[in-house]
């Protein structure tokens, strides 16, 4: 999914406008940043931080200095790319721009977090397997011929390096019954981290089921 497939439609701020409407967008939409654009080009994104130092908030925006760097991504963008610039300059916005610097709109952390949780399946039932493994025994095709060998389909893979150098392979999966496929985990010598199947899930909501009416018939 592409930057252009995920802009938000809110407001954008103008030379001309007094930094106490900067900041009563900012609280309406629930923002630390908003960008100034004119005439339809991106200029600048103004900072909250900027506009509470301000002396005077019926300051105009063009009055103020913007010595920081202006993020903005291409609309042709993968959503991966627009993740990585959030995370590294800590951004709640972002603006989406096209080869000629027209401003199209903005990238939210609510718009990323949304596809995010489209693409690892979070919404599907399902269980989690979390696999630990040295990087050069990493095989993608081996760990979903093992999941498919027992009927269970992969709806998103990711893996992390660990502090250790290890690699941490998380699965979400389509089903909820583990069990077969964790021991034909272990049969291939990968070590199960942790799961998270229906059965312990349950098991856990009965023991403070059970804890619970203890303490209330005391």
């Amino acid at each position: 999914m592409l930057a252009r497939d995920l802009i938000s439609t809110v407001p954008v701020l103008h030379p001309m406008d007094p930094g106490s409407r900067a900041l009563r967008l900012m609280n309406e939409y629930h923002l630390t940043q908003l960008p100034m654009v004119l005439e339809n080009k991106y200029l600048a994104m103004v900072e909250e931080d900027d506009i509470l130092d301000l002396e005077d908030p019926e300051t105009l925006l063009e009055n103020m200095e913007y010595n920081g760097p202006r993020h903005a991504i291409s609309e042709h963008a993968h959503f991966y790319e627009a993740l990585k610039v959030f995370y590294d300059y800590k951004l709640c916005a972002l603006p989406v721009i096209s080869k000629d610097n027209e401003y199209l709109g903005i990238l939210t952390k609510d718009n990323l977090l949304a596809v995010l949780a489209q693409y690892n399946g979070v919404k599907e039932p399902g269980g989690i397997v979390s696999l630990e493994m040295e990087p050069r025994d990493y095989s993608l095709s081996e760990i979903a011929r093992i999941a498919e060998s027992n009927d269970v389909t992969l709806l998103s893979v990711n893996t992390i390096t660990t502090p250790n150098g290890r690699l941490e392979v998380l699965l979400k999966t389509n089903r909820q019954e583990l069990q077969s496929l964790l021991a034909t985990f272990e049969r291939f010598k990968y070590y199960v981290k942790y799961s998270i199947t229906a059965e312990e899930e349950e098991d856990t909501l009965r023991k403070n089921y059970d804890l619970f009416m203890n303490y209330i018939s005391l």
